[in-house]
């Protein structure tokens, strides 16, 4: 792996992130936004399948581009964007 990183001439940086830190995932903030806005902020219907819920919220989420770039530019995921 070293040596790949090294042909890239600086163009790859690796960056080793903690075993568990969610707070360092943008995906983790995605995960957070469509509990926040969508399931939990209204419970299952008789017959409403969580799975199909989900799938409905990232849907929606997915025409939101300036909300999913947010994501990247949280503080908390700054090292993605400082090289």
């Amino acid at each position: 792996m070293g040596n790949y990183v090294a042909s890239t001439q600086g163009r790859l940086t690796l960056r080793f992130l903690p075993g568990y830190a969610p707070e360092l995932n943008p995906d983790e903030l995605a995960w957070s936004h469509v509990k926040r806005t969508g399931v939990a902020r209204r419970p299952l219907r008789k017959g409403e399948k969580l799975r199909e819920k989900i799938a409905e919220q990232l849907s929606l989420l997915r025409q939101m581009p300036d909300l999913i770039r947010s994501f990247f530019q949280a503080p908390s995921v700054a090292y993605i964007g400082d090289c």
